[in-house]
This record gives structure tokens, sequence and C-alpha cells, in this order.
């Protein structure tokens, strides 16, 4: 195996997974609330299934010493086609435990046990992060196949949403817990996600001015930066707590103010937090943005003519743009990730699952908000990247 051909990063996805044998892949549960027993996959899934899983590993170990597209391919595969491949792979390795899993209930389903759960163990987590590290690889190493990469993110939803359709996960532990909360989950997850959305969007409001306010007055820059740098520094329970009292109080000092839903415990508290914490990222790169344009761009549009306003509006804030929104990426992502903690204080959002889970040390409650919550910022991650990808003007893309 050519050294300079390895690609460290699929390497990395095929020891997880051969990582993920040393573990229980399933566990057996006498209830919810019980301590699992944990099984390995030889002993969980049919015999076919487990040999399935050492050959999927060893494709991926092959295909992970020829996928570096940086070097001239001399026979064989394709630069392209060893990367889609090896996407194809991590998408099969991705979806192998939740299949795995649905297929070994009946084998370790103890007999006379009514209460009794079948779900996923700590091997079967890490086997799906093998898939998704050589996911990751696969797509960067298809930078310029849109309709590559689009096949390789895909294919690994389209095979859950077939087997799910098909009821094979129906009777995993998580399964049976969401379906014993589904209409609740889906109302806690549209608030999680508003919630989320709505802050980034009045952070990016209020943030953008900031930064451009420091870029534009050196002596204020200092200040902001303080100000929405110490904010980050305050932990969120602690936030929180600092706005129950000042929120009790004048929703009793104003009962209109509690008339409209501002309280001490709540959205409100929640809201205001959460948006004191997505300011920094927006306003830094709303600064920094700014601030390495190239100077001789805005004395040539001064020599246009240009007004000062007419400058930002169409030298400056077009060539910051992208850094711009990459602030509010990270800050959406940050939000959707402290949204969970806002149910401490009865915001709502996924995070109840999760507490309620810690509540009752159900493991599959507390997967039922996890999971959601960490789909739902990789998902929103990539969609922001392709929506910077879009407004960024040609001249900077390439």
């Amino acid at each position: 195996m050519d050294e300079r051909r390895l690609d460290r990063v699929s390497l990395l996805g095929v020891l997880v997974g051969i990582g993920s044998l040393g573990l229980g892949f399933m566990q057996v549960r006498m209830n919810r609330i019980a301590s699992g027993v944990p099984y390995p996959l030889w002993r969980a899934a049919p015999p076919a299934l487990f040999a399935a899983f050492l050959l999927l590993l060893l494709i991926a170990l092959f295909l992970a010493a020829r996928v570096d597209l940086r070097l001239p391919e001399r026979g064989g595969l394709t630069p392209e086609a060893t990367a889609l491949l090896l996407g194809f792979t991590g998408d099969l390795l991705l979806v192998f435990p939740f299949v795995a899993g649905g297929l070994s209930v009946a084998r370790l389903m103890p007999p006379n046990a009514p209460y009794a759960r079948v779900g996923l163990a700590p091997g079967s987590w890490l086997a799906a992060l093998s898939g998704y590290i050589l996911l990751l690889a696969s797509l960067k190493a298809l930078p310029r196949r849109r309709f590559a990469r689009l096949a390789v993110a895909s294919l690994a939803l389209i095979l859950v949403a077939v087997f799910a359709s098909a009821g094979l996960f129906d009777r995993l532990s998580i399964l049976q817990e969401w379906m014993a909360r589904k209409d609740r989950f889906f109302s806690q997850l549209g608030y999680h996600l508003v919630l989320s959305l709505s802050v980034t969007a009045i952070a990016a409001l209020l943030g953008t001015p900031l930064g451009v306010w420091a870029h534009r007055r050196r002596t204020s820059e200092r200040s902001i930066f303080g100000v929405v740098g110490a904010l980050q520094t305050i932990p969120s329970l602690a936030l929180f707590g600092l706005l129950i009292a000042p929120l009790a109080f004048l929703s009793r000092r104003f009962p209109t103010l509690g008339m409209i839903g501002i309280s001490g415990v709540g959205t409100a508290p929640a809201f205001i937090a959460l948006t004191l914490y997505a300011l920094l990222p927006i306003v830094r790169n709303t600064y920094i943005g700014l601030k390495v344009v190239d100077p001789a761009l805005v004395e040539a549009g001064r020599g246009m003519g240009m007004a000062r306003g007419q400058l930002f509006l169409s030298v400056e804030l077009p060539l910051a743009l992208p850094v711009v929104m990459n602030g509010i990426r990270i800050s959406l992502v940050q939000a959707i990730g402290n949204t969970t903690v806002a149910a401490l204080i009865g915001a709502g959002g996924l995070g109840v699952f999760i507490f309620q889970g810690l509540g009752q040390a159900a493991p599959d409650l507390i997967l039922l908000g996890t999971i959601p919550i960490i789909a739902l910022a990789v998902i929103t991650d990539r969609l922001m990247a392709l929506l910077i990808r879009a407004l960024t003007p040609k001249g900077i893309s390439s």
C-alpha cells in the first residue's frame, strides 16, 4: 500500500468501524429503564449480517488507500469512481446498525417478557460514526461533482426511509419511545427549530450593525467585543438564572407583559439569553469580513464618485457577505445546541425529552431528543453552506 495515497480520514473511519466490534452492538432490557445486557455483533445479528459488516470494512479499507484525488490514477478505478464507491460504502455502514438492529430484535427478545426492550448499544453508534466519517471523506474528495455528491449524501436517507416505511425499525426501543410520544415530538421539534431560527435572525439584525460599527469606529471596537465576548463566557444556565428574577419582576410590575408571555420562565428568558449567545460569531465575522476587503477596491469606488453608502452596499458588503454569512451559520448551529438547555426553564424544545430521559433513567428517551438535535445541526449547517456558496460573488468563489 503506497503511503502517499493513504487517505487518513477514511482510514480513521475504518478503524472506528473495527473498534465497534469490541463493544456491545445491541442491548436487551427487561423494561425501558432497566440496565441493558449488551450483545456483540456476532451474537446479536445473523451470521450473514456479520459477514456483510466485515466485507464493508474491508472494501472501505481498500478504497481508503486510493481515494486521494491529488495524484494521477495509473489504472483501475478512476479517482472519482473510488471516492464515489467510498461514499456509498459509508452510506451502507451508516445505515447498517439500524438494519441489523431491526433484523435482530426477534433473535434477542426474551420470551414471556411483555415489557422487554431491544435497542442499539454503543457499538452500533460507533459503527454509524464510522460510516459518517467515510461519507465526509468521500464528499471532500468530490468537490466539483455535484450530482455525485448529491447521490452520496442522499443514499443513506433514502435507505432509512425505505426500511422505516417497511416497518423494519418498529420494534427497536427508540422507535417505541417515539411512537408513544409522536405528536408531542413533532410539536417540540417545530418549536425547537422556530426558536433557533428566530434567535439567529434577531442576532443577525443586532450583530451585523454592531460589526459594521466596530469596523467604522475603531474607538468602539474594544468595547463592543468586550461586551459580546463577556456574554459568551457566561454559562448558559447561569445566564438563564440571571434573567429569571428581573423578567419575573417586570411581569408582576407590568401585567401587560405577562399577558403577552413575558415572565421569569418560559420562552422570554430563553429567547433573550440565546440571542445574546448568538451575537459574538456574527459581530466578529462582520468585522473581519469588512476588514479584509481590499482597500484598493474601496479607493477605486471613491474614484468613480461613489458616496459612502454606495461604497458599502455595492463594494464592501458584497465582498464581505460570505464571511458575514459564515458567522450567521455558526450562530444558527450554536443556537440549535443551546436551545436544548432552555428546556430546563420551561421553554420547551427537544431538550424536554433529554431531561425527562435523565430524570427517568431512560436512555432511549435521551436519544429521542439527542439524535434529532444532531441531525438538525448537521442539516442546517449544510444548507447554510449551500446558501453561502450561492451568495458568494463568482469572482471571489473562483
